[in-house]
């Protein structure tokens, strides 16, 4: 009797799964976070180039113009600044844009997410 039941193996299969299948998924869940994270990093950095470009369309006074611009880019809210800056002779408008991406899957109570941000400079065109 105690052979048998040494050399029974029914459920193994189950057991492995179970032990297995949490790493699985935490790696399944984490490429899906970081893929997030650069799909959101890549339209931050687009709103900022569409921000530059309004510069130059616009000219550097129109913050106005230039906030609606980066806001057609960006379906969610979104810190924008506008800061004025001479580089040598040349008069430039640097945009930065910072956004506060929330993760689907919390990790922690403390660590929920990150701020992705994005500068650019346009030259300042009256």
């Amino acid at each position: 009797m105690r052979n048998s039941l040494f050399r029974n193996r029914d459920g193994a299969a189950a057991v492995e799964f179970a032990i297995i299948a949490p790493v699985i998924f935490a790696f399944l869940f984490g490429i899906f976070e970081v893929g997030r994270v650069m799909y959101e990093q890549n339209r931050v950095a687009a709103a900022a180039a569409a921000g530059a470009r309004a510069v130059t369309l616009y000219g550097a006074a129109d913050e106005t113009a230039i906030e609606n611009a980066i806001n057609a880019k960006l379906p969610y809210a979104a810190t924008i600044e506008f800061e004025d800056l001479t580089l040598g002779s040349q008069e430039f408008k640097k945009i930065i844009i910072t956004y506060d991406f929330d993760f689907l899957i919390k990790f922690t109570e403390g660590w929920s997410g990150v701020t992705i941000s994005a500068t650019r400079y346009a030259p300042a065109v009256s």
